[in-house]
């Protein structure tokens, strides 16, 4: 370690704890900054706004944190997902689902935020400047949704299903809002995407028989994640063969998606696609000469 190199800002937390105690630390090497923070317009201004997650998901609130927004508010929704399967395709009840979980919990931060008005010792928080809500499902080769398991039974019944079946698709409907500025009807903006990525399993005879698979549902890793397992974790080490599409969807966000609706109901409020399309056709069209 060279000893005139200079020490960070905020070392590590052990290290802090040490030196308040009066611990000698001997370090083999020095600390490493981690990497600096994404700078793109859209996250420069979230990062000074209040950013509300409709989700409870700790993955989804992961995956915000790694991209420099660490001060999201969860606020998940407690409204029943009763949307009915059977008449509908995957991705119309994964998107109704989502979209159902944004503008509950955006009415209950209205609500909330109408109660600590009236209350005076209480400081009313800032209007949210973005809610974001994701719903993520399995479907099947039949086309039949999975969510998460009930119990361990359904659990390795869930997997093996998956396994016998060799492909499925991984949806996740992630849908964001921000208020209107002009506060025009119906007040803000709203903008679903549907993520598809398909998840191939590994087989009984390449390293996945059946007692794997019950192996694997002890550990509870995937007990409360739809499919049944987790692409970040032992899952995706024992459980999958390969992925077409997103992987960040399989976790729970597609984030490149999230952005991209977040730049629309924020920045480009009022512009329809077509409109933004025709824009930069007409600036990337070359000249005509005859």
């Amino acid at each position: 370690m060279d000893p005139t190199a200079p020490e960070p800002e905020n070392p590590p937390a052990y290290i802090a704890a040490a030196r308040q105690h009066g611990i000698p630390l001997r370090q083999s090497a020095p600390i490493k900054r981690g990497p600096m923070p994404l700078q793109l317009p859209i996250l420069d201004h979230l990062r000074t706004k209040r950013v509300v997650l409709a989700s409870a998901s700790p993955r989804r609130k992961a995956l915000l944190n790694q991209l420099g927004l660490n001060d999201v508010e969860i606020f998940p929704s407690d409204k029943p997902e009763d949307v009915e399967k059977g008449k509908i395709t995957p991705e119309e009840y994964v998107a109704e689902t989502a979209r159902r979980k944004i503008l509950h919990v955006y009415e209950q931060a209205l609500r909330q935020q109408e109660e600590d008005e009236k209350n005076k010792n209480v400081e009313k928080p800032a209007d949210p400047a973005l809610v974001i809500s994701a719903d993520t499902v399995i479907a099947t080769r039949s086309g039949r949704i999975l969510e998460k398991p009930r119990d361990e039974q359904d659990h390795i019944r869930m997997l093996k299903h998956l396994r016998d079946t060799r492909v499925h698709r991984v949806l996740t409907a992630v849908c964001v809002l921000a208020p209107k500025e002009n506060a025009a009807h119906p007040g803000y903006e709203l903008e679903t995407h549907v993520e598809d990525t398909e998840v191939y399993f590994a087989q009984a005879r390449d390293g996945l028989p059946d007692d794997v698979i019950e192996a694997y549902v002890k550990t509870r890793e995937g007990a409360d994640k739809a499919g049944g397992y987790a692409i970040q974790g032992l899952g995706g080490m024992v459980l999958v063969d390969k992925i077409e599409g997103s992987v960040d969807n399989v976790i729970g966000l597609p984030v490149r998606k999230t952005l991209q609706l977040a730049e629309k109901v924020i920045f480009k409020q009022g512009i329809e696609d077509d409109d933004i399309g025709s824009d930069e056709e007409e600036d990337d069209e070359e000249p005509y000469h005859d």
